[in-house]
């Protein structure tokens, strides 16, 4: 019988890719478009990691939903300011 901890954190496997989209900087010079045709056009989108910002945001959670869909890691970053 396997047990698991269950008070331990998920473990995510390292990815060859990471993407941080989650400073509004970047928003201001991409589309979420673009980003996801680059993930598209990727060798394997499993082998992708994106930082989101903010998903509380329509825009962000459905950009959160699609690129999950493919297959890619995504982490929502919470920044304090």
């Amino acid at each position: 019988m396997v047990t698991q901890d269950r008070l331990s954190p998920p473990r995510f496997q390292s990815s060859s890719v990471v993407i941080d989209w989650s400073k509004d900087s970047l928003h201001k010079k991409f589309d979420s478009a673009s980003l996801l045709r680059w993930v598209q056009s990727s060798p394997s989108c499993d082998d992708v990691h994106v930082y989101l910002g903010n998903v509380s945001f329509h825009g962000d959670r459905v950009l959160m939903r699609q690129l999950q869909a493919m297959g890619c890691t995504v982490t929502s970053r919470q920044y304090q300011g």
